[in-house]
This record gives C-alpha cells, sequence and structure tokens, in this order.
C-alpha cells in the first residue's frame, strides 16, 4: 500500500514466499533446495526494493503474514507508522 502523500509504503509479506523466522516460513521437506534458493532470491530483491525506497525518501514497514492475526497490534503499529491523523 503506498501513501504517496506521506512517502510512505506498507508491505504485507507472505512468510514463506518472503523467508521469515516463523512456523509459516518453513521450507518444504521436498525440493529443499529448489525452494532454499528461490527464497534467497526473493529475500535478496526485497531488500534491493528496500534500499532504493529509502535512497528515494520513502520508510517503508513490512508487515508479516503471522502478524496479521493480532489486530490490536497491526492496529497499532500502522498508526504509528503513517502517524495519528489517517
Amino acid at each position: 500500500m503506498a501513501f504517496v502523500a506521506r512517502k510512505k509504503v506498507i508491505f504485507v509479506h507472505g512468510c514463506f514466499w518472503h523467508g521469515h523466522k516463523c512456523p509459516l516460513g518453513r521450507i518444504p521437506k521436498t525440493r529443499i533446495e529448489f525452494w532454499t534458493e528461490k527464497i534467497e532470491r526473493n529475500k535478496v530483491r526485497d531488500e534491493k526494493n528496500l534500499t532504493a525506497l529509502k535512497m528515494l525518501g520513502w520508510d517503508s514497514l513490512v508487515l508479516w503474514e503471522c502478524q496479521l492475526k493480532n489486530e490490536d497490534e497491526l492496529k497499532k503499529r500502522i498508526i504509528e507508522f503513517l502517524g495519528e491523523r489517517l
């Protein structure tokens, strides 16, 4: 989600696809090498994109799939990131 006027962006990353260190981010037991390489490439791409946005003056917030279940904490983080005036 991009908030152009604020130069802020929120990414919602799937734990598996983006290599989060949580139970949802586990590598499958088959084709381990394929999945490990794929997810590592995704992580490198993610870091490159976050760095590019930072260089352009944008702030980024990454929310993980596993964090979406706690609505109170999620709301708090988003308000803190975007500011009180939504």
